[in-house]
């Protein structure tokens, strides 16, 4: 069995959907040093991290809820909907801005599983190029969702184009009760393999999305 990491790390300089979300907090609550003066350990000390960040961050899953007011959230997905087996499509090379052809979708057997697109677009997480990002547009969300998807994955950062405030592939995937994950990285490891995405959230009540720590688990 071998285990392979799909995750972006969540920093405080971390790239982000819009310039307006606020960077990612990560700090001690109570730091080692502090623990080790309270007088309520001996020979030893901890730390408690705060963490504080908008949900939709690093490789993140969204839920129904995200576009569906009355869909389920977060803490409302089984995990059957989180752990599907996976196919990966090689959708490279594109540029930036680039519509990925529906037709690299046709022909692939998505029926019940995980559909991870990869673009190479992570190699850019960290640079201005990164928000510059290829996306799909409604031919392949109805491609997917008629074909029955379960889940489909990116290496870039949101699915659809920000220049199209319908949001067609969110709108239509989810409806479907389809997840998405965002900000998927390292995706050309799985191409031409076998294996079996995992993409769970925390269990957090009433959240529209979540980061996700994202592997696949591949037999060899």
């Amino acid at each position: 069995m071998k285990l392979i990491d799909l995750s972006q790390t969540i920093s405080p300089d971390m790239p982000r959907f819009s310039p307006r979300v606020p960077q990612p907090i990560v700090q001690p609550w109570m730091s080692h040093a502090e623990s080790a003066a309270s007088g309520r350990y001996e020979d030893c000390s901890c730390e408690v991290t705060e963490v504080k960040f908008v949900t939709s961050i690093s490789t993140y899953i969204d839920s129904p809820y995200h576009f569906v007011p009355e869909g389920p959230a977060i803490h409302q997905l089984g995990l059957e909907q989180c752990v599907l087996p996976g196919v990966c499509i090689d959708c490279r090379p594109l540029h930036n801005e680039q519509q990925v052809d529906v037709k690299l979708l046709k022909g692939v057997d998505v029926e019940g599983k995980a559909v991870l697109l990869c673009t190479g677009w992570d190699i850019y997480w960290g640079t201005d190029r990164y928000a510059h990002y290829p996306f799909l547009g409604r031919d392949a969300a109805e491609y997917l969702r008629d074909s029955g998807a379960k889940l489909v994955g990116v290496d870039y950062l949101a699915i659809d184009s920000q220049g199209d405030p319908k949001r067609p592939v969110h709108t239509t995937l989810l409806r479907a009760g389809i997840l998405i994950v965002e900000n998927l990285t390292g995706l050309t490891q799985l191409i031409g393999t076998t294996f079996v995405f995992h993409a769970a959230p925390v269990k957090v009540q009433g959240a529209a999305a979540f980061p996700v720590r994202a592997y696949a688990v591949s037999p060899s």
